[in-house]
C-alpha cells in the first residue's frame, strides 16, 4: 500500500519530473563541464600512460569474456587486466603530485555535486506535501527561491553524512571484491552490487522521516533528524525490506532505461525516482502522524488506523 500510494503520488504530480529533469540537467551540465576539464588537466600525465597500455581495451575484453563461457580465456584476459593494475600503480607512484590534487578535487567535486542535487530535494518535497495535504499545486521553481534556505541547510548536512557513508560502503565493497573476487570475479561483482542496494536501502530507511519532518514542523534541521529517527526507528527494519525491493527494481529499470536511450534515459530515470523516493518518505510520514493524505486530485486516504495496516 506504501509503494502503491507513492506511485499515485508521483504520477499525480507528474508536471514536477520536467521541472526536476531540467533542474538535474542544467546541474549536470555545468557540474560536468567544470570538473571533467579540472580533473582532465590534474589527471593528464596518468590519463596518457594508461592509455599507452591499451588499458580500456583490456577491460572491455575481459567484460565480453564473463559472457563467453570459456574459463580459459575469462581467465586469459583477467590475467592480463592484472599485469595492467600492475603498470597503473607503478604510473601513479611516478606522478604522486598529481594523484595527491586528483583526490582533494575529486573529494571536492563530489560533495560540490552532491550539494547542489540535493538543494532541488526540498522543493520537490515541498510541493509533493501541499499536494498531499491539500490538493495544492505550487511551483518548483518558485518554491526553490521561496525555501533557498532551508534547501541548502537540508543539502549541506545531508551531504555531510552522505560522503562519509558511501566512503564505507565503497571500503566494505572494495574489501569484498578483493576478497570474494579470488574465487570467482562474477560472484564478487553480484555479491558487491547486492550489498550496495541493501546499505543504500538502509540509509534511506534511517532517514526516511527526516525531510517531511523538517518541512511538516517547526524543528531546525538537527532536531528535526532526531526526532523524524525516534519516531521511526520501530518501523526502520520494515522499510528496510521495502526500500531494499524497490532499489534493485529501480536501479533495473534504470540501466535498461538508460541503455536503451543511449544514456539520455539515466538522468530521466533519476529524476523519477527522486519524486517516487519523497512521495515514499511523506507517506511514511503521514501514516505515522495518522493524517489524512491525498493520493490524487480525488482520493484522499484517511491514516487513523494501525501502521502495521501501511503495507
Amino acid at each position: 500500500m506504501l509503494a502503491k500510494h507513492s506511485f499515485s503520488i508521483t504520477v499525480s504530480r507528474f508536471s514536477l519530473f520536467y521541472k526536476f529533469l531540467l533542474y538535474l540537467s542544467i546541474v549536470m551540465l555545468i557540474f560536468a563541464a567544470v570538473s571533467i576539464s579540472s580533473m582532465y588537466y590534474i589527471m593528464r600525465p596518468i590519463i596518457q600512460g594508461v592509455q599507452n597500455m591499451h588499458f580500456f581495451e583490456h577491460c572491455m575484453d575481459a567484460f565480453r569474456s564473463m559472457f563467453g563461457g570459456d574459463l580459459a580465456v575469462q581467465n586469459s584476459a583477467f590475467g592480463i587486466l592484472g599485469q595492467d593494475f600492475a603498470k597503473i600503480s607503478e604510473v601513479f607512484a611516478t606522478n604522486r603530485n598529481n594523484v595527491v590534487g586528483a583526490v582533494c578535487a575529486l573529494f571536492a567535486f563530489t560533495f560540490l555535486g552532491k550539494f547542489l542535487i540535493t538543494i532541488g530535494h526540498y522543493p520537490l518535497a515541498d510541493v509533493l506535501n501541499n499536494f498531499m495535504n491539500s490538493n495544492s499545486k505550487f511551483g518548483f521553481t518558485s518554491n526553490l527561491i521561496a525555501h533557498l534556505k532551508k534547501s541548502v541547510a537540508y543539502s549541506f548536512v545531508d551531504t555531510l553524512i552522505y560522503i562519509p557513508y558511501m566512503l564505507l560502503l565503497c571500503g566494505l565493497i572494495y574489501l569484498t571484491f578483493w576478497g570474494v573476487g579470488k574465487l570467482s570475479v562474477v560472484f564478487a561483482l553480484t555479491l558487491c552490487l547486492t550489498i550496495f542496494m541493501v546499505l543504500i536501502a538502509l540509509k534511506r530507511s534511517v532517514f526516511a522521516m527526516w525531510l517531511p519532518t523538517y518541512i511538516n514542523e517547526e524543528l531546525g534541521i538537527f532536531k528535526s533528524l532526531q526526532k523524524a529517527i525516534l519516531t521511526n526507528k520501530d518501523l526502520i527494519i520494515k522499510n528496510w525490506g521495502l526500500f531494499t525491493a524497490i532499489n534493485f527494481v529501480s536501479y533495473m529499470f534504470i540501466m535498461l532505461f538508460g541503455l536503451i536511450t543511449f544514456g539520455i534515459g539515466f538522468i530521466m530515470a533519476t529524476s523519477f525516482l527522486n519524486i517516487f523516493y519523497q512521495s515514499i518518505g511523506l507517506v511514511i510520514y503521514y501514516r505515522r502522524n495518522e493524517r489524512k493524505y491525498y493520493i490524487d486530485a480525488e482520493t484522499v486516504i484517511d491514516s487513523k488506523h494501525s501502521v502495521k495496516e501501511v503495507y
